[in-house]
């Protein structure tokens, strides 16, 4: 699946220091994804993926919904940041 970046959570990544490239490749690795947690504000159903980028060796917690557009379907990236400690060792434990 393809990437529908959205300019303004693009920024927000980067203030949280992680660049495209790392959501890309957390998605391509080993990964455990799971609904996040309900929003009301929210129509569209939202996943959190957690992943590890293979170049920079970061583990990334990552919000992001399916959108379709002109019949395909893309991964929109909503919101990147490193994981918590606790995250990371129950990721690593799940590897």
């Amino acid at each position: 699946m393809e990437f529908d970046w959205d300019e303004g959570n693009r920024h927000k990544n980067l203030r949280h220091g992680v660049h495209d490239w790392e959501i890309e490749e957390a998605f391509g690795g080993d990964s455990s994804t799971r609904p996040a947690a309900s929003h009301s504000r929210f129509e569209e159903e939202r996943f959190v993926i957690f992943g590890r980028a293979r170049t920079s060796g970061k583990y990334l917690r990552i919000v992001y919904t399916v959108r379709e557009i002109g019949g395909h379907r893309f991964i929109r990236p909503i919101s990147a940041v490193e994981m918590r400690q606790r995250e990371k060792r129950r990721y690593r434990r799940r590897q």
